[in-house]
């Protein structure tokens, strides 16, 4: 029997059913990448093929499975069918795998390790002597089987022993460097999605020939999985298919209140609305940050050298500007283009939200230049221009130019030369090339909330960057500007004779390197 749970293309994608419930499936992807869908989507298959299954859910997300189905919800919510605090269990479950009756087992008000202790148990126990086909859903697994802490010995178990007994499992986690390789190692088919933390890609190359093809993994898009193992015979790139039941595991969205009528009586002061969402979500926890940070650390490879510590770790929210800029541009027949980009709201790069952030030369040098400045300092030849020159590239008036030459030696920004007949020529001391408008690129849309910590404060002004852009492109106008919050992690490091910092990325504990300001 085959379960249709996607599609590639316009092609349907189906899994063995026997697989996925006898054996070991681990389905993996990062937050906002849709791995509840998923698993949603899974479940719904499984309740129209009458195939039971448990699932432990630790958010209380996937009540509205009961809008469609029947089924059996043990937990601590007022609509459950049976109290997680009183329930008997072992009775429960055995009437479940008998009848093939699909299981929700809300753990999200009650003891969490406890009672995923109990079930487990209680699973094993019945399915070595009855013998059915069941399968386990472990969902947050890092939860219940971490890779360093207290793990439910009963699921690892499972994971090595329950195929013989009938009793399959599922584990599902966002964080796959957090979960134990004792269960991991035994999963034989995979569903994979998005992954950007390096810790994370390496925990899923077991499952891969090679770290290059594991690194596919971050370049999905939001949605796509990587179908691997058993389960299919062959690695197929596909989207889940379409939910039966609502999705509750989507973030909630904020829908205005109507205004009182005019009898609602006395008006009390308004609550503000929730902030919108304009902080990426970091995927790095703190403790993660310094595990890197403590790797990266040197060391000491004489007696006599000092070795570093580490001080402190901090996450910081990086300011980012997303611009839109209008321009009239082309070389052969001229018209208007637009242009979407990100700058770094501290140093003025220009920043790509790639998988994580990529930092680019950008404007750095250009800040708290005038028009004529800039105009002149991206237009010099590598070689040097004189003031006539100078004068005819850029059709600036000669006191302009005079001007706007002496702030750019102060500025360190041009040097002087001497040429055969003692003319003056200007030589452009850039430390990188300015990129043009139509090489700038927006990015990729990542998760977002609220902002929650009060972040750096942005240097780099919106007048800053519009001087600059009219300096390069006398058309250009910015028709679109907004902030938005980046989560990066201050490393310091110390020792006896140095100190010194590192940024690392949130999303992907890459380092950064931004320019000194």
């Amino acid at each position: 029997m085959d379960l249709v749970i996607g599609m590639a293309g316009d092609r349907e994608i189906a899994v063995d059913a026997q697989e996925l419930v006898t054996g070991r499936t681990c389905i993996i992807a990062q937050s906002g990448a849709g791995k509840s869908w998923g698993i949603a989507v899974l479940c719904e298959q499984l309740l129209l093929a009458r195939v039971g299954f448990c699932l432990i859910d630790t958010e209380g997300e996937y009540s509205s499975l009961r809008d469609r189905f029947p089924l059996l919800w043990i937990g601590s919510g007022k609509g459950c069918d049976a109290d997680i605090e009183w329930a008997n269990l072992r009775e429960l479950m055995h009437e479940a795998i008998c009848s093939r009756t699909a299981v929700i087992f809300d753990v999200s008000e009650a003891d969490m390790q406890a009672k995923v202790t109990l079930l487990a148990d209680v699973l094993y126990d019945l399915e070595s002597g009855l013998k059915q086909p069941f399968l386990l859903i472990v969902e947050e697994a890092d939860k219940f089987i971490p890779q360093s802490g207290d793990s439910v010995k009963k699921i690892e178990e499972i994971s090595r022993r329950g195929r013989k007994r009938g009793l399959g499992l599922l584990v599902a986690t966002q964080r796959p460097s957090l979960v134990t390789k004792n269960v991991l190692s035994q999963c034989n088919s995979q569903i994979l999605g998005k992954l950007s933390i390096e810790n994370d890609l390496k925990a899923v190359s077991l499952f891969f020939s090679s770290r290059k093809e594991a690194g596919e993994l971050a370049d999905l898009e939001p949605g796509e999985f990587f179908v691997m193992g058993r389960l299919r015979g062959e690695k197929t790139r596909m989207r889940f298919r379409d939910r039966i039941c609502e999705h509750r595991g989507t973030t909630p969205r904020l829908v205005p209140g109507k205004p009182p009528g005019p009898c609602a009586g006395p008006q009390k002061d308004p609550v503000p609305p929730p902030a919108p969402g304009n902080a990426v979500v970091p995927v790095l926890l703190r403790e993660e940050a310094l595990g890197i940070a403590m790797a990266r650390r040197k060391r000491r490879l004489l007696f006599f050298e000092p070795e570093e510590r580490v001080v402190s770790g901090e996450r910081l929210y990086r300011p980012l500007h997303r611009l839109e800029v209008r321009y009239i541009g082309g070389f052969i027949r001229k018209a208007t283009k637009t242009a979407s980009f990100c700058i770094d709201g501290l140093t003025g790069c220009i920043v790509e939200i790639d998988r994580g952030l990529k930092v680019r030369p950008g404007f750095s040098e250009l800040l708290g230049l005038d028009e004529a400045a800039v105009r002149i300092v991206t237009r010099l030849a590598n070689g040097g221009s004189t003031p006539v020159e100078i004068e005819a590239d850029t059709r600036l008036p000669p006191d302009l130019v005079k001007k706007a030459l002496k702030n750019l030696e102060k500025a360190k920004l041009v040097t002087t030369m001497k040429t055969v007949g003692d003319t003056t020529v200007y030589v452009p001391l850039l430390a990188t090339e300015v990129p043009g408008l139509s090489t700038l690129r927006p990015g990729t849309a990542l998760p977002m909330e609220p902002l929650r910590e009060p972040p750096a404060e942005a240097r780099v002004t919106e007048a800053s960057l519009r001087t600059i852009l009219k300096g390069l492109e006398p058309t250009a106008e910015i028709v679109g500007f907004d902030t938005i919050y980046y989560p990066v992690y201050l490393i310091r490091f110390e020792s006896d004779r140095t100190e010194r910092s590192i940024l690392l990325d949130g999303c992907t504990g890459k380092e950064l390197h931004f320019p000194v300001t």
